[in-house]
């Protein structure tokens, strides 16, 4: 897309041709946006307003019970268990905070997807996920504004596990909420992390593997 292409969905035509072979043609979407902003700054941090990209309804009631549905098997966390939608401090970080009321999404499923973020100069992406259906360990690829790219290792602990080597379990929850029933076990926890960045570069955009079970719910970059 050229520079100054207004914000908006846009239709692609690719054809593919070669000696001795049929031509192909399809159609691809392609859409301009925005980054995303800092729903909060302290001391420096930006706290990122993921609001339009949470596309995950992972909490419910237990007056509720089918609201959400976090792991695909119908639990989910206890609504009235996390943080009211706004800015939260954990380990001396502030993050912003999802709405965990009705069905608003609250997670980022990662399915592949480009996040963009507020531009800067950064040293750390903070980062507070779970998975579902066991732990995984994980690549996201920072892009930069100068066109280089790197992948940083992330391990994202199982939602009823225990924190992984290299992060830790940021809030604790005594029970999950099963759909059709209610209050009910194990605890439940979200776990932080701290992701290295290339101060001397410009952070634009992460992308996301291709792994629903990791569900993303804060990103601050420090």
């Amino acid at each position: 897309m050229p520079p100054g292409t207004p914000t908006g969905t846009y239709p692609v035509d690719i054809t593919v041709a070669a000696t001795n072979a049929n031509t192909v043609t399809r159609q691809a979407t392609v859409e301009v946006r925005t980054a995303a902003s800092c729903a909060g700054t302290t001391s420096g941090h930006c706290a990122v307003d993921l609001g339009r990209d949470f596309n995950h309804d992972g909490t419910a009631t237990a007056a509720q019970s089918d609201q959400g549905n976090f792991d695909g098997w119908s639990w989910s966390y206890d609504a009235g268990l996390l943080p009211a939608a706004g800015p939260v401090t954990w380990e001396g970080i502030s993050y912003s905070a999802p709405d965990p009321s009705g069905t608003h999404p609250n997670f980022v499923e990662a399915r592949g997807q480009a996040l963009l973020l507020p531009a800067g100069n950064r040293t750390r992406l903070r980062l507070v996920a779970a998975s579902h259906n066991g732990p995984i360990t994980t690549a996201i690829t920072v892009q930069y504004a100068d066109g280089t790219s790197a992948e940083v290792k992330a391990t994202i602990g199982d939602w009823a596990g225990s924190a992984p080597e290299g992060s830790t379990t940021i809030l604790e929850m005594p029970h999950r909420i099963r759909a059709g029933q209610g209050v009910d076990g194990p605890p439940v926890r979200l776990f932080g992390q701290a992701l290295a960045l290339d101060a001397t570069k410009t952070i634009r955009s992460i992308t996301l593997p291709n792994d629903p079970r990791f569900e993303i719910y804060a990103v601050t970059l420090v």
